[in-house]
């Protein structure tokens, strides 16, 4: 093998190595990559409404099905900046306030009071464990989706999730109280009402396609109205805990069987 032909198997071989550095370099997301890249599911992780606004500026115009998926550790005070923020983007936002030290989600805080289309930009929250009520209309007629429910929370206010587009919530056990229509609206198909729940407000689980609901405990004190049809009469006829469910929800009609 003569000099020349030495010489170019050595430059193939150092090009190959500098592709293969430079495709491992942090940041990189690729296969094989070990560097420090974001997965394209996380949420970036902003200190401040200035933040939040900068950063939706910055993104392009998106469906509530591929939300621009945000973290952010507030507290009370910023509450009301960052749903000025939300709100006025055009942008589609999942709101991540994980480890925030808010005590509360005050009344009215996301409150869609008019029905504006931009107010829909909400669709995916997920409340922090520190949280121990969520106020009344808090969420009411937000684009919800999804909703994660810290562990905490005790008190579901009057109409906290009504008219939002959840199909689905997990209550936490250590809710005791869900208000009038607080899910009233709502796309639910399914409901567990944990054991600790002492009192379901009226109309509260209204929902058209709501066809399961599983008692895992005594619930004291709910209206003949709580949930659609004659579940009231079936709960305090057929043994109280278990599963009810309904082929054919009618909403005022419906007629439920306990499984």
């Amino acid at each position: 093998m003569n000099k020349k032909t030495i010489l170019g198997i050595a430059v193939v071989a150092l090009t190959a190595i500098v592709a293969v550095a430079g495709c491992n370099k942090k940041g990189d997301t690729s296969a094989g990559s070990s560097g420090g890249g974001k997965s394209p599911n996380s949420a970036t992780e902003l200190n401040s409404a200035t933040e939040l606004k900068e950063y939706l500026d910055k993104q392009p115009a998106n469906s509530p099905d591929q939300p621009i998926k945000v973290a952010m550790k507030a507290n009370d005070m910023m509450i009301g900046d960052i749903v000025k923020v939300i709100f006025g983007a055009g942008k589609y936002v999942s709101l991540d306030l994980s480890g925030s030290p808010l005590t509360e989600i005050p009344r009215d805080a996301f409150y869609n009071r008019y029905g504006i289309e931009r107010c829909k930009a909400l669709v995916g929250i997920t409340i922090p464990d520190s949280v121990t009520s969520i106020g009344n209309y808090a969420f009411s007629g937000t684009g919800l989706t999804s909703v994660t429910i810290g562990n905490s929370v005790t008190r579901i206010g009057e109409e906290a999730f009504y008219d939002t587009n959840l199909t689905s919530v997990t209550i936490p056990n250590s809710v005791t109280y869900i208000g009038d229509r607080a899910f009233a609206g709502c796309s639910l198909t399914s409901i567990t009402i944990p054991d600790r729940v002492e009192a379901i407000g009226k109309y509260a689980f209204v929902c058209d396609n709501l066809t399961s609901v599983t008692f895992q405990g005594w619930t004291t004190h709910f209206y003949d109205t709580s949930f659609p049809g004659d579940l009231w009469e079936k709960y305090y006829a057929g043994g109280i805990m278990g599963t009810y469910t309904t082929t054919a929800p009618v909403i005022y009609n419906s007629i439920w069987t306990k499984q």
